[in-house]
Protein backbone atom coordinates (compact mmCIF):
# COMPACT_ATOMS: atom_id res chain seq x y z
CA UNK A 1 0.00 0.00 0.00
CA UNK A 2 1.53 3.56 -0.74
CA UNK A 3 0.97 6.04 2.08
CA UNK A 4 0.69 10.01 2.12
CA UNK A 5 1.02 12.90 3.70
CA UNK A 6 -2.24 13.97 4.03
CA UNK A 7 -1.98 17.91 3.76
CA UNK A 8 -0.89 19.70 7.04
CA UNK A 9 -2.62 17.34 9.25
CA UNK A 10 0.06 15.35 10.22
CA UNK A 11 -1.85 12.27 9.18
CA UNK A 12 0.14 9.63 6.46
CA UNK A 13 -3.16 7.95 5.02
CA UNK A 14 -3.29 5.17 2.37
CA UNK A 15 -3.93 6.04 -1.09
CA UNK A 16 -7.26 3.98 -0.95
CA UNK A 17 -9.59 5.01 1.57
CA UNK A 18 -12.98 2.36 2.66
CA UNK A 19 -15.80 4.65 1.70
CA UNK A 20 -18.92 3.41 3.69
CA UNK A 21 -21.57 5.06 1.11
CA UNK A 22 -22.31 1.69 -0.77
CA UNK A 23 -22.74 -0.91 2.01
CA UNK A 24 -25.83 -3.38 1.44
CA UNK A 25 -28.92 -2.53 1.64
CA UNK A 26 -27.52 1.13 3.39
CA UNK A 27 -29.88 3.21 2.19
CA UNK A 28 -33.15 1.07 2.77
CA UNK A 29 -35.59 2.55 5.66
CA UNK A 30 -35.58 2.64 8.66
CA UNK A 31 -32.27 3.41 9.00
CA UNK A 32 -31.74 1.89 12.63
CA UNK A 33 -32.45 -1.02 11.18
CA UNK A 34 -29.79 -3.58 10.25
CA UNK A 35 -29.88 -6.32 8.87
CA UNK A 36 -27.63 -9.46 9.45
CA UNK A 37 -26.54 -9.58 5.85
CA UNK A 38 -25.55 -5.92 5.66
CA UNK A 39 -23.35 -6.34 8.59
CA UNK A 40 -21.80 -9.42 7.40
CA UNK A 41 -20.82 -8.26 4.55
CA UNK A 42 -20.26 -4.72 5.91
CA UNK A 43 -17.18 -6.80 7.98
CA UNK A 44 -15.98 -8.34 5.57
CA UNK A 45 -15.53 -5.15 3.49
CA UNK A 46 -13.66 -3.57 5.79
CA UNK A 47 -11.49 -6.66 6.90
CA UNK A 48 -10.16 -6.86 3.32
CA UNK A 49 -9.61 -2.93 3.48
CA UNK A 50 -7.73 -3.05 6.29
CA UNK A 51 -5.91 -5.93 5.79
CA UNK A 52 -4.76 -4.80 2.25
CA UNK A 53 -3.22 -1.57 3.97
CA UNK A 54 -6.25 0.84 4.47
CA UNK A 55 -6.00 3.53 7.35
CA UNK A 56 -8.98 5.45 6.75
CA UNK A 57 -12.30 4.05 6.91
CA UNK A 58 -14.94 6.98 5.47
CA UNK A 59 -18.30 7.39 6.20
CA UNK A 60 -20.78 10.34 6.96
CA UNK A 61 -24.53 11.09 8.65
CA UNK A 62 -26.07 10.95 5.47
CA UNK A 63 -24.93 7.88 3.93
CA UNK A 64 -28.32 5.96 5.64
CA UNK A 65 -27.12 3.28 7.90
CA UNK A 66 -22.99 3.40 7.24
CA UNK A 67 -22.47 4.95 10.75
CA UNK A 68 -24.89 2.86 12.19
CA UNK A 69 -23.44 -0.12 10.40
CA UNK A 70 -19.90 0.47 11.06
CA UNK A 71 -20.22 1.03 14.77
CA UNK A 72 -21.75 -2.43 14.99
CA UNK A 73 -18.63 -3.99 13.03
CA UNK A 74 -15.56 -1.90 14.30
CA UNK A 75 -15.70 -3.46 17.68
CA UNK A 76 -15.48 -7.01 16.87
CA UNK A 77 -12.84 -6.30 14.42
CA UNK A 78 -9.57 -9.02 14.83
CA UNK A 79 -7.56 -8.10 16.89
CA UNK A 80 -4.44 -7.27 14.72
CA UNK A 81 -6.70 -4.86 12.93
CA UNK A 82 -8.46 -2.81 16.00
CA UNK A 83 -6.80 0.68 16.52
CA UNK A 84 -5.14 0.74 12.56
CA UNK A 85 -7.35 2.98 10.75
CA UNK A 86 -8.52 6.73 11.70
CA UNK A 87 -12.33 7.34 10.93
CA UNK A 88 -14.01 10.21 9.11
CA UNK A 89 -17.39 11.61 8.70
CA UNK A 90 -19.43 14.12 7.43
CA UNK A 91 -22.21 16.18 8.18
CA UNK A 92 -24.40 18.25 6.28
CA UNK A 93 -24.73 22.11 6.20
CA UNK A 94 -27.97 22.88 7.60
CA UNK A 95 -29.89 24.70 10.33
CA UNK A 96 -28.33 26.27 13.12
CA UNK A 97 -24.96 25.73 14.66
CA UNK A 98 -26.15 24.17 17.87
CA UNK A 99 -28.02 21.77 15.47
CA UNK A 100 -25.09 20.84 13.42
CA UNK A 101 -22.89 20.22 16.97
CA UNK A 102 -26.03 18.21 17.70
CA UNK A 103 -25.73 15.88 14.72
CA UNK A 104 -22.12 15.62 15.30
CA UNK A 105 -22.77 14.13 18.65
CA UNK A 106 -25.72 11.62 17.08
CA UNK A 107 -22.77 9.98 14.91
CA UNK A 108 -20.25 10.10 17.16
CA UNK A 109 -23.11 7.55 19.20
CA UNK A 110 -23.97 6.04 15.70
CA UNK A 111 -20.23 5.15 15.06
CA UNK A 112 -19.72 3.88 18.71
CA UNK A 113 -16.59 6.70 19.44
CA UNK A 114 -15.52 9.72 21.37
CA UNK A 115 -13.62 11.31 18.39
CA UNK A 116 -13.16 11.17 14.57
CA UNK A 117 -9.57 11.96 13.35
CA UNK A 118 -11.59 13.54 10.16
CA UNK A 119 -14.82 15.63 9.79
CA UNK A 120 -15.86 16.94 6.78
CA UNK A 121 -18.77 19.44 6.10
CA UNK A 122 -20.73 17.31 3.99
CA UNK A 123 -21.55 18.93 0.48
CA UNK A 124 -21.11 22.98 0.10
CA UNK A 125 -22.77 22.77 -3.14
CA UNK A 126 -24.99 25.86 -3.14
CA UNK A 127 -24.54 29.32 -1.94
CA UNK A 128 -27.54 28.68 0.94
CA UNK A 129 -25.14 26.24 2.10
CA UNK A 130 -21.79 28.08 1.74
CA UNK A 131 -24.16 30.59 4.16
CA UNK A 132 -24.99 28.24 6.42
CA UNK A 133 -21.49 27.19 6.93
CA UNK A 134 -19.43 30.72 7.16
CA UNK A 135 -22.17 32.81 8.78
CA UNK A 136 -22.08 33.55 12.45
CA UNK A 137 -22.79 30.98 14.67
CA UNK A 138 -23.38 28.64 11.68
CA UNK A 139 -21.97 24.93 10.74
CA UNK A 140 -18.44 25.98 10.42
CA UNK A 141 -17.66 27.33 13.98
CA UNK A 142 -19.55 24.82 15.27
CA UNK A 143 -17.04 22.63 13.72
CA UNK A 144 -14.10 24.43 14.66
CA UNK A 145 -15.46 24.63 18.37
CA UNK A 146 -16.04 20.29 18.06
CA UNK A 147 -12.26 20.20 17.35
CA UNK A 148 -11.17 22.56 19.50
CA UNK A 149 -12.62 20.46 22.22
CA UNK A 150 -11.40 17.14 20.59
CA UNK A 151 -14.30 15.74 19.43
CA UNK A 152 -12.80 15.75 15.63
CA UNK A 153 -9.09 15.73 15.06
CA UNK A 154 -8.87 18.08 11.60
CA UNK A 155 -11.97 20.15 10.22
CA UNK A 156 -12.19 19.82 5.78
CA UNK A 157 -15.14 20.02 3.42
CA UNK A 158 -16.76 18.01 0.54
CA UNK A 159 -18.42 19.47 -2.27
CA UNK A 160 -20.16 19.14 -5.85
CA UNK A 161 -20.37 23.10 -6.23
CA UNK A 162 -19.56 25.06 -9.66
CA UNK A 163 -15.96 25.76 -9.72
CA UNK A 164 -16.83 29.47 -8.84
CA UNK A 165 -18.34 28.42 -5.43
CA UNK A 166 -15.11 25.66 -5.02
CA UNK A 167 -12.76 28.06 -5.31
CA UNK A 168 -14.43 30.70 -2.91
CA UNK A 169 -14.65 27.64 -0.58
CA UNK A 170 -11.19 26.79 -0.49
CA UNK A 171 -9.81 30.37 -0.70
CA UNK A 172 -11.60 31.09 2.61
CA UNK A 173 -8.54 29.47 4.31
CA UNK A 174 -10.59 27.79 7.03
CA UNK A 175 -10.19 23.78 5.70
CA UNK A 176 -7.10 21.45 6.30
CA UNK A 177 -7.90 19.11 3.47
CA UNK A 178 -10.82 18.90 0.88
CA UNK A 179 -12.96 16.01 -0.92
CA UNK A 180 -13.83 16.73 -4.44
CA UNK A 181 -14.78 14.90 -7.80
CA UNK A 182 -11.63 14.48 -9.81
CA UNK A 183 -11.38 12.18 -12.68
CA UNK A 184 -9.70 11.29 -15.82
CA UNK A 185 -12.55 11.81 -17.68
CA UNK A 186 -13.45 15.04 -15.59
CA UNK A 187 -11.24 17.40 -14.91
CA UNK A 188 -12.85 20.46 -14.55
CA UNK A 189 -11.91 20.73 -10.79
CA UNK A 190 -8.12 21.31 -12.05
CA UNK A 191 -8.44 24.63 -10.77
CA UNK A 192 -9.43 23.56 -7.68
CA UNK A 193 -6.86 20.79 -7.09
CA UNK A 194 -4.07 23.55 -7.89
CA UNK A 195 -5.47 25.85 -4.99
CA UNK A 196 -6.03 23.10 -2.26
CA UNK A 197 -2.17 22.09 -3.16
CA UNK A 198 -0.80 25.89 -3.05
CA UNK A 199 -2.73 26.09 0.11
CA UNK A 200 -0.91 22.99 1.11
CA UNK A 201 -4.27 21.06 2.13
CA UNK A 202 -5.35 16.88 1.94
CA UNK A 203 -7.19 16.07 -1.09
CA UNK A 204 -9.00 13.01 -1.32
CA UNK A 205 -11.05 12.38 -4.10
CA UNK A 206 -14.41 9.66 -4.54
CA UNK A 207 -14.23 6.56 -6.75
CA UNK A 208 -17.60 5.45 -5.73
CA UNK A 209 -18.45 2.51 -8.42
CA UNK A 210 -21.00 5.08 -10.20
CA UNK A 211 -18.57 8.23 -10.47
CA UNK A 212 -15.85 8.62 -12.51
CA UNK A 213 -17.66 7.26 -15.57
CA UNK A 214 -18.72 3.80 -14.25
CA UNK A 215 -15.40 2.03 -15.18
CA UNK A 216 -16.09 -1.14 -13.21
CA UNK A 217 -18.63 -2.13 -16.49
CA UNK A 218 -16.91 -0.49 -19.02
CA UNK A 219 -18.01 -0.83 -22.67
CA UNK A 220 -15.03 -2.64 -25.07
CA UNK A 221 -14.54 0.82 -27.05
CA UNK A 222 -13.24 2.13 -24.13
CA UNK A 223 -11.92 -1.75 -22.55
CA UNK A 224 -10.03 -1.50 -26.54
CA UNK A 225 -8.58 2.72 -25.74
CA UNK A 226 -6.69 1.73 -22.24
CA UNK A 227 -5.34 -1.60 -22.90
CA UNK A 228 -3.38 -3.49 -21.10
CA UNK A 229 -4.86 -1.48 -18.68
CA UNK A 230 -8.56 -2.07 -17.18
CA UNK A 231 -10.22 1.24 -17.04
CA UNK A 232 -10.31 1.22 -13.28
CA UNK A 233 -6.46 0.94 -12.96
CA UNK A 234 -5.88 3.06 -15.85
CA UNK A 235 -8.00 6.02 -13.88
CA UNK A 236 -6.26 4.95 -10.85
CA UNK A 237 -2.68 5.20 -12.15
CA UNK A 238 -3.37 8.54 -13.67
CA UNK A 239 -4.71 10.09 -10.02
CA UNK A 240 -1.89 8.48 -8.13
CA UNK A 241 0.91 9.99 -10.48
CA UNK A 242 -0.36 13.49 -8.93
CA UNK A 243 1.25 13.87 -5.81
CA UNK A 244 -1.22 16.42 -4.98
CA UNK A 245 -4.14 14.05 -4.57
CA UNK A 246 -3.39 12.14 -1.36
CA UNK A 247 -6.33 9.53 -1.02
CA UNK A 248 -8.79 7.89 -3.46
CA UNK A 249 -12.57 6.84 -1.49
CA UNK A 250 -13.74 3.59 -2.62
CA UNK A 251 -17.36 3.01 -2.99
CA UNK A 252 -17.02 -0.78 -1.51
CA UNK A 253 -20.23 -2.86 -1.20
CA UNK A 254 -19.32 -6.58 -1.96
CA UNK A 255 -16.26 -8.89 -0.46
CA UNK A 256 -13.61 -9.43 -3.31
CA UNK A 257 -14.07 -5.83 -4.70
CA UNK A 258 -10.69 -4.42 -3.33
CA UNK A 259 -8.57 -6.86 -5.35
CA UNK A 260 -8.81 -4.52 -8.97
CA UNK A 261 -7.70 -1.63 -6.56
CA UNK A 262 -4.75 -3.60 -5.67
CA UNK A 263 -3.60 -4.32 -9.21
CA UNK A 264 -3.35 -0.47 -9.67
CA UNK A 265 -0.45 -0.33 -7.29
CA UNK A 266 2.02 -1.38 -9.23
CA UNK A 267 4.59 -1.13 -11.14
CA UNK A 268 5.97 2.07 -10.52
CA UNK A 269 6.32 4.69 -11.93
CA UNK A 270 2.71 5.55 -11.59
CA UNK A 271 2.83 6.93 -15.44
CA UNK A 272 5.20 4.70 -17.43
CA UNK A 273 4.95 3.47 -21.19
CA UNK A 274 1.80 1.58 -20.86
CA UNK A 275 -0.16 4.17 -19.50
CA UNK A 276 1.54 7.38 -22.08
CA UNK A 277 0.10 4.78 -24.98
CA UNK A 278 -3.48 4.41 -23.66
CA UNK A 279 -3.77 8.15 -22.92
CA UNK A 280 -2.38 8.71 -26.38
CA UNK A 281 -5.38 6.44 -27.27
CA UNK A 282 -7.76 8.04 -25.46
CA UNK A 283 -7.17 11.48 -27.00
CA UNK A 284 -6.81 10.58 -30.76
CA UNK A 285 -10.44 9.01 -30.16
CA UNK A 286 -11.53 12.19 -29.01
CA UNK A 287 -14.59 13.30 -31.89
CA UNK A 288 -14.62 16.66 -31.39
CA UNK A 289 -12.14 18.67 -29.63
CA UNK A 290 -13.71 21.66 -29.38
CA UNK A 291 -16.76 20.03 -27.72
CA UNK A 292 -14.42 18.20 -25.06
CA UNK A 293 -12.87 21.44 -24.29
CA UNK A 294 -16.24 23.01 -23.66
CA UNK A 295 -17.51 20.03 -21.62
CA UNK A 296 -14.32 20.21 -19.13
CA UNK A 297 -12.80 24.17 -18.92
CA UNK A 298 -15.26 26.55 -20.90
CA UNK A 299 -18.57 27.88 -18.71
CA UNK A 300 -18.93 30.86 -20.77
CA UNK A 301 -22.23 29.46 -22.38
CA UNK A 302 -23.46 29.80 -18.67
CA UNK A 303 -25.89 30.84 -16.82
CA UNK A 304 -28.64 29.47 -18.69
CA UNK A 305 -32.13 30.91 -18.12
CA UNK A 306 -33.70 27.60 -18.00
CA UNK A 307 -31.00 26.10 -15.59
CA UNK A 308 -29.63 23.26 -18.21
CA UNK A 309 -25.75 22.35 -17.51
CA UNK A 310 -24.56 23.21 -20.82
CA UNK A 311 -21.26 22.18 -20.11
CA UNK A 312 -22.33 18.70 -18.39
CA UNK A 313 -24.50 18.01 -21.22
CA UNK A 314 -21.53 18.94 -23.72
CA UNK A 315 -18.68 16.61 -21.35
CA UNK A 316 -21.55 13.81 -21.31
CA UNK A 317 -21.44 13.76 -25.30
CA UNK A 318 -18.01 13.81 -25.68
CA UNK A 319 -17.97 10.87 -23.12
CA UNK A 320 -20.54 8.74 -25.18
CA UNK A 321 -19.20 9.90 -28.64
CA UNK A 322 -15.14 9.27 -28.48
CA UNK A 323 -15.43 6.12 -26.05
CA UNK A 324 -18.51 4.46 -25.72
CA UNK A 325 -19.56 5.69 -22.82
CA UNK A 326 -23.36 5.83 -23.21
CA UNK A 327 -24.96 4.14 -20.27
CA UNK A 328 -22.46 5.84 -18.24
CA UNK A 329 -24.15 9.38 -19.60
CA UNK A 330 -27.92 7.93 -19.62
CA UNK A 331 -27.41 7.17 -15.87
CA UNK A 332 -25.74 10.33 -15.35
CA UNK A 333 -28.18 12.53 -17.11
CA UNK A 334 -31.04 10.57 -15.51
CA UNK A 335 -30.04 11.70 -12.14
CA UNK A 336 -29.82 15.54 -12.87
CA UNK A 337 -32.58 17.90 -11.75
CA UNK A 338 -33.28 21.91 -11.63
CA UNK A 339 -33.24 22.13 -7.84
CA UNK A 340 -30.63 19.05 -6.94
CA UNK A 341 -27.59 20.17 -5.01
CA UNK A 342 -25.43 16.70 -5.83
CA UNK A 343 -26.65 16.48 -9.58
CA UNK A 344 -28.04 20.05 -10.68
CA UNK A 345 -29.56 20.39 -14.07
CA UNK A 346 -32.58 20.46 -16.40
CA UNK A 347 -33.37 18.53 -19.28
CA UNK A 348 -32.17 19.33 -22.55
CA UNK A 349 -35.50 19.46 -24.11
CA UNK A 350 -35.92 22.19 -21.51
CA UNK A 351 -34.30 24.30 -23.70
CA UNK A 352 -36.60 27.08 -24.95
CA UNK A 353 -34.16 28.33 -27.82
CA UNK A 354 -33.81 31.19 -26.99
CA UNK A 355 -30.47 32.24 -27.96
CA UNK A 356 -28.88 33.71 -24.93
CA UNK A 357 -26.05 31.31 -24.79
CA UNK A 358 -24.71 31.70 -28.50
CA UNK A 359 -22.78 34.59 -28.44
CA UNK A 360 -20.84 33.41 -25.40
CA UNK A 361 -19.95 30.04 -27.41
CA UNK A 362 -16.27 30.96 -28.21
CA UNK A 363 -16.60 27.85 -30.61
CA UNK A 364 -19.96 28.98 -32.45
CA UNK A 365 -22.00 25.89 -31.65
CA UNK A 366 -25.57 25.87 -31.92
CA UNK A 367 -26.08 25.03 -28.38
CA UNK A 368 -29.91 24.61 -28.09
CA UNK A 369 -29.28 22.46 -30.82
CA UNK A 370 -26.90 20.60 -28.95
CA UNK A 371 -29.34 20.18 -26.00
CA UNK A 372 -32.22 19.23 -27.22
CA UNK A 373 -29.77 16.34 -29.36
CA UNK A 374 -28.36 15.29 -26.02
CA UNK A 375 -31.87 15.15 -24.43
CA UNK A 376 -32.87 12.30 -27.24
CA UNK A 377 -29.93 10.86 -26.70
CA UNK A 378 -29.90 10.28 -23.33
CA UNK A 379 -33.42 10.33 -22.00
CA UNK A 380 -34.61 6.63 -20.85
CA UNK A 381 -38.01 6.96 -20.54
Amino acid sequence: MEYRAFGRTGLELSAFTIGGMRFPHGWDEPHDHLPEDSLTVTARVVEEGLTAGCNLIETAQGYGKSERLLGQVLPHLPSPLRGRYHLMTKGRPRGTGDQFRRNLEESLGHLGVDRVALFAIHGINTEAEYRATFERGGCLEAALRARDQGLVGHVGFSSHAPLDLLLRTLASGAFEFVDLHYYYFRTGNAPALALARALGMGVSTRLKRVYGGRLYDPPDQLRRLTRPLHPVNFNERWLLAHPEIHTLSLGLSAPGQMAIHLDSLAPRPWWGPAERQAEARLRAAVADPLRADCGTRCRRCLPCPERIDIPELMRLRHLAESYGMLPFARYRYGEMQPDDAWVPGARGDSCTRCGDCRPRCPAGFDLPALMHQSHRLFHNP
